[in-house]
């Protein structure tokens, strides 16, 4: 008998290399557990086989596997699912700073349609194909089935290169103490919450019918998954803006309180720009839900032209890095010892490589992309005489 047990089908990823945590594990068909399922269950080798694009090319999907062993909560849906969520949010605000950092739409994973699970799986027999959804259950033989990718998205390959290591383990120690307990912490409760929230954010706001109401929705799930890591009983922007304010920034564009964020009007006050893109995706989302007039142009920010939509998941990467208190707190060595002093050196700078992707990528809504090339390039360009956000920057309709 195989000590571990499929639980979830994953068809449109592929992966490098296994994603764990304790009794749990998110894993490509060329992992030796798979193998050693199906050698066990020839009726999951089927299942897999069965797997292709809507164009009939094979593909090799990536499973959720549970230890036999596993504590009964890890082996519950709402874990898996949250499980599958830390993975998500592990790689969308990545790629998506990327893109904005590089310019290459293509890389990485932007939307969490990838992480669909899908809603056919073998039973504990591995006798039957059974589905179970709000809409539908049902049973079927195996050999009947034809998997598929989710149509219109082409599967891709998730490299490590484009998962936040750092984010995702924090993510996953929390995932094990929420999910170990009877009684979790009300901030792990209040975790998984959001990132359910943030993994239906990041799904693509429609498919080829998509139009300016979709992104709205998408912006208001968005602003949502930030006010349940940050709640209150009026005015939740404030507190969220409380959370982005505890980051540790390294880029000065980020951490200089020069932006007029929405809510300070009367007082004068400035504050981070952070605070100023959640605030105007705030007020954006007022508008869409409230039945405000509203125009094509409503989420362009000026000067840079680019949507305060495609900004939204590496902002979400900030307000979690305040939430978990993401910082490198181990203590910096006697450089007399160079060994020591260089290892933490390079720790460190592993451990803010992805919060200055992000950070980096923030940034790029102050310019234009050929600014913010030249930029890249080495080429002097002063950010004080850079147009800079106010509040009248966005066209409110």
């Amino acid at each position: 008998m195989a000590d571990w047990i499929p639980m979830f089908t994953l068809p449109n990823i592929a992966l490098t290399e296994a994603i764990e945590s304790e009794d749990v594990a998110l894993v490509s068909t060329a992992d030796p557990r798979i193998g050693e399922i199906a050698s066990a269950h020839p009726a999951f080798q089927t299942y897999i086989g069965s797997f292709k694009t809507e164009f009939g090319r094979s593909l090799a999907p990536s499973f959720v596997l549970a230890h036999k062993d596993a504590p009964p909560a890890f082996r519950g849906v709402e874990a898996l699912a949250a499980f599958r969520d830390s993975v998500s949010m592990s790689v969308i605000p990545l790629s998506w700073a990327k893109s904005l950092r590089f310019g290459h739409g293509g890389m990485g994973i932007h939307y969490s349609n990838w992480f669909s699970i899908y809603p056919w799986m073998l039973d504990k027999n591995y006798e039957h194909l059974l589905s179970m959804t709000m809409a539908t259950s049902g049973m079927d033989e195996v050999t009947r089935l034809r998997g598929q990718s989710s149509p219109g998205i082409s599967p891709r390959h998730l490299d490590h290169g484009f998962i936040d290591k750092i984010l995702l383990k924090e993510l996953l120690t929390r995932w094990q103490r929420c999910y170990r307990t009877e009684t979790p912490e009300h901030d792990d409760v209040a975790l998984f919450r959001s990132l359910n929230m943030a993994n239906f954010a990041a799904l693509m706001p429609a498919g080829v019918e998509v139009t300016m109401y979709d992104i709205g929705r998408q912006v208001s799930l968005w602003v949502s998954a930030f006010e349940i890591l940050s709640p209150a009983k009026s005015s939740a922007f404030f507190k969220v803006y409380d959370n982005l304010k505890t980051v540790e920034f390294g880029l000065p564009a980020l951490s200089t309180p020069i932006y007029e964020a929405h809510g300070f009007k009367t007082t004068q006050t400035k504050d981070i720009l952070p605070c100023w893109i959640y605030g105007e995706l705030y007020k954006a989302r007022n508008d869409f839900l409230h039945g405000n007039p509203v125009t094509r142009e409503r989420l362009a920010v000026r000067p840079s032209q680019r949507s305060l939509y495609i900004y939204a998941a590496p902002l979400y990467r900030l307000a979690l890095t305040g939430f978990l208190d993401l910082r490198f707190k181990r203590d910096i060595p006697s450089q007399d010892d160079a060994t020591a002093f260089a290892a933490f050196v390079s720790d460190r700078m592993d451990f803010r490589w992805p919060q200055s992707n992000i950070e980096a990528a923030t940034s790029t809504i102050l310019y234009t992309e050929e600014q913010y090339r030249a930029r890249a390039r080495g080429e002097a360009i002063d950010l004080y005489n850079v147009p800079l956000p106010t509040t009248d920057l966005t066209d409110c309709g």
